[in-house]
């Protein structure tokens, strides 16, 4: 049985006065769960109630192996106490099965497996709203443990308007997120961060989120969810220390991880090469790194590193003298981050398929 299902039938009976067990076939017990077996009576009929050794016990109607057991004297309530509990059941379970139905919907839509013919006769069978500008955020989560991305998110996510939350495997989930009333996209990016925030703060729990663009075409969501996922596999090569990747904003990166390898190769190797190896050591590097965080600002950037501003000055100087690149002048700073970066290409599409969502 479904985990979810289980969980939502287990808090309604734990707040009964005559707390009533659900065990499978064999007697195990399932709610609460616990390694208890009971002996079952013979149950030759289901919805009929069995009075053994202390004991109701009553084969479900609504689902096939399940087994409901109160502890409790032979009375009349009883009996109706457990043929409202599968109704109860039969209920939830009719409820849930809706959800997997339109669950796999957006799956399939999301994954570009229907004609257009299917498209529209889904659209319409679970009236999809057409007409609203939607957003995939598509969230990895590794460490989920017993539960699944869908069932943690599912209670945190803010739900509201056209907002769905499909889920499409154990460590993956995928957020349509209606942004008619968003006035930016940077607001999805700073949402994706508090959303990053909170789940560490409250459950220890790391998400990587990829936030694609902006359609209102239904028919083009399975273009969003690429894209979303395109900004991970990206991100996690260009920027690993980061967790949110916005694909919009990736014009670099993604021009980098098309670039044939050889080439990437080729032109990296005119920066790093036997004779630059002394002077790009790890202290260049970061020093090179941080001026570039710091946005060419040699102050603030000799004062982040706790170094005079003429050591810096000094530093940038090699750099010139050695490759004829002024990293303080943007156009060779362009020049020397893009040639850096490219060092990264030829191992984009193998980690790529490795840390596939």
């Amino acid at each position: 049985m479904d985990t979810r299902l289980m969980l939502r039938l287990q808090q309604v009976l734990e707040k009964m006065n005559v707390p009533i067990s659900v065990l499978d076939s064999d007697g195990n017990s399932l709610i609460p769960a616990s390694d208890i077996r009971f002996t079952l009576p013979p149950l030759r009929k289901a919805g009929e109630a069995v009075y053994h050794e202390g004991r109701f016990f009553q084969a479900s109607i609504a689902r096939e192996n399940l087994v409901y057991m109160v502890t409790s004297p032979d009375l009349p309530q009883v009996r109706d106490m457990l043929t409202l509990c599968d109704a109860m059941v039969g209920a939830q379970m009719a409820a849930n099965a809706a959800g997997n139905d339109i669950n796999n919907a957006y799956q399939r839509i999301l994954q570009n497996e229907l004609s257009l013919a299917e498209l529209e006769a889904v659209v319409d069978e679970y009236n999809i709203h057409t007409n609203v500008s939607r957003c995939v955020l598509l969230m990895h989560m590794v460490q989920v443990q017993k539960s699944s991305a869908f069932e943690i998110l599912q209670d945190m996510l803010p739900m509201s308007g056209s907002d769905v939350l499909v889920n499409m495997d154990k460590h993956t989930a995928v957020y349509l997120k209606d942004v008619s009333n968003l006035d930016d996209e940077e607001d999805l990016y700073q949402f994706s961060c508090a959303l990053q925030e909170t789940l560490m703060g409250e459950m220890a729990l790391s998400v990587t989120i990829g936030i694609s663009g902006v359609t209102k075409d239904i028919a083009q969501l399975h273009a969003c969810y690429r894209q979303a996922r395109r900004a991970i596999e990206i991100g996690r090569i260009y920027a690993p220390e980061k967790t949110v990747h916005m694909y919009r904003t990736m014009y670099l990166q993604r021009f980098l991880s098309d670039l044939n390898p050889d080439v990437a190769s080729h032109y990296y190797g005119l920066l790093f090469n036997a004779n630059t190896n002394r002077l790009f050591s790890d202290e260049m590097l970061h020093t090179i790194e941080m001026f570039f965080k710091k946005d060419l600002n040699l102050s603030e950037t000799a004062r982040q590193l706790y170094i005079h501003r003429n050591t810096l000055v000094y530093r940038l100087d090699k750099v010139q003298k050695a490759l004829g690149l002024d990293l303080r002048h943007f156009d060779d700073a362009v020049t020397f981050k893009m040639l850096f970066e490219m060092r990264k290409c030829g191992h984009n599409r193998a980690a790529g398929k490795k840390n596939n969502p």
